[in-house]
């Protein structure tokens, strides 16, 4: 297949995924076929049923390696989209491992940091200059140490400021920790990771889709160098959400299926919350109430756990308020506006109380309580509550935020004669003009 078959967004998800069953189903679905080749044809180049491709796509990852490499080869995957490595790439022979032990392969770590300073994941948006000096360590840290102060700071810059005001530098900042990791031979790994994903969420946050995406890959590769499985699980789930605010539902619902079948029996309670939210979020996005509402349940169930063991600082963010804004998010995406607006207006009350410096998220969740008293025919109601958010959003730089109040704007076109609606409409062209 050409080089530009396997560069299409899902099958760079499902490579990114470490999962042989999502790439062999975004191989099926390729436009450049023409049609989606059934699961019958594709299990019939390997001598297997339909039924069992279908569990092999559906079910979790494959870890043999065998198996691994025959996939790869039946594709004829290039061996540099893998996460592991075919045997004619290994430069010595090696000795063949019982089955049960074969675990695929890490990705050259030198080679993938490389590619961060070497414009496959440029400093800023636009920017194609090529770090050649890394970054020094806080005065009395190393530079692990140093990447988890900067990320635990951007944490909370993020709640005040949004992705517009803080992309750029954080950007910068992992692009030049990228020299210094490679040229320490690994030190401080892990914490890069996860300024990685912090800035892919801030290039998320800032409307920036493709940098987005780079990061969050990035992220997963280097949480399986690091053997930081829930860190991987979240990039993951990062990208899951990515694609529902996107429209994209169906690689949505993956990716979150992914993300929690990728985990282990070790990921934190507050860990296994964010991932059932995001697997939520996606199977309420393609209309799956029941599988929605059993995920919340799950994801409340494991947030009731949390407090007992210590928690990644990434993960840092899911609390009682992050929990029920979820909650709301889905009932308002499965049309239960009623039940979106008790739990919307939760979060925004809790977030009052304990968390008033959280502007983006207050601006958020009025804007989908506005949308639920929209849809509830409450149209003045509405506007004020969207009016609230306006006003607060002038404090963040967030492009996703002024897209959901711009979108609620569109969705008063059949309220024009209504007072209200003229008002805010009026309000909105102003305040973006």
């Amino acid at each position: 297949m050409p080089d530009h078959f396997w560069q299409t967004d899902e099958l760079r998800d499902a490579l990114a995924s470490w999962h042989i069953g999502r790439v062999v189903a975004a191989y099926r679905r390729n436009p450049w076929h023409g049609r989606v080749l059934s699961q019958e044809l594709v299990g019939g180049w390997v001598g297997i049923s339909q039924v069992q491709l279908s569990r092999i796509e559906s079910g979790p990852p494959i870890k043999d390696l065998d198996r691994l490499v025959m996939w790869a080869r039946t594709l004829r995957i290039p061996g540099r989209f893998l996460w592991f490595q075919l045997p004619e790439q290994r430069s010595e022979p090696v000795e063949s491992a019982p089955a049960a032990a074969a675990v695929p392969v890490g990705p050259d770590l030198p080679a993938l940091l490389g590619s961060l300073t070497s414009g496959r994941l440029p400093l800023a948006a636009g920017e194609r200059r090529t770090p050649t000096i890394g970054i020094s360590a806080f005065d009395g840290m190393t530079n692990g140490q140093s990447a988890e102060l900067l990320l635990k700071l951007f944490l909370q810059l993020d709640d005040e400021l949004g992705g517009d005001s803080l992309y750029l530098p954080l950007s910068r900042y992992v692009a030049r920790m990228a020299v210094t990791v490679e040229q320490d031979s690994g030190d401080g790994l892990v914490p890069f990771g996860q300024l990685s994903q912090m800035a892919g969420w801030l290039a998320l946050d800032a409307d920036h889709h493709g940098t987005a995406r780079r990061y969050f890959t990035t992220t997963i590769y280097v949480a399986h160098e690091g053997d930081e499985p829930g860190l991987a699980a979240s990039a993951l789930a990062y990208m899951s959400l990515q694609e529902t605010y996107r429209g994209r539902r169906g690689p949505a619902l993956s990716l979150a299926q992914t993300a929690l079948a990728s985990g282990t029996t070790n990921l934190t309670p507050l860990t296994r919350t964010m991932l059932g939210t995001r697997l939520a979020r996606a199977q309420a996005g393609v209309g799956d109430q029941d599988g929605c509402l059993r995920s919340l349940d799950t994801a409340r169930a494991d947030f009731e756990r949390a407090g007992h063991r210590d928690e990644p600082l990434w993960v840092s963010y899911v609390d009682e308020v992050e929990v029920a804004a979820q909650e709301g998010a889905c009932f308002l995406e499965l049309g239960l506006t009623t039940e979106a607006s008790t739990a919307l207006t939760e979060a925004i009350d809790l977030l009052t109380r304990r968390a008033p410096y959280r502007v983006r998220d207050r601006v958020h969740y009025l804007s989908r309580l506005a949308k639920c008293q929209l849809l509830a025919g409450n149209v003045e109601q509405a506007c004020q509550t969207a009016g609230n958010a306006l006003e607060v959003s002038e404090a963040i730089g967030s492009t996703r935020v002024a897209l959901r109040l711009k979108e609620f704007a569109d969705g008063l076109a059949p309220f024009g004669a209504v007072p209200a609606a003229r008002d805010f409409a009026e309000r909105f062209r102003l305040a973006t003009t």
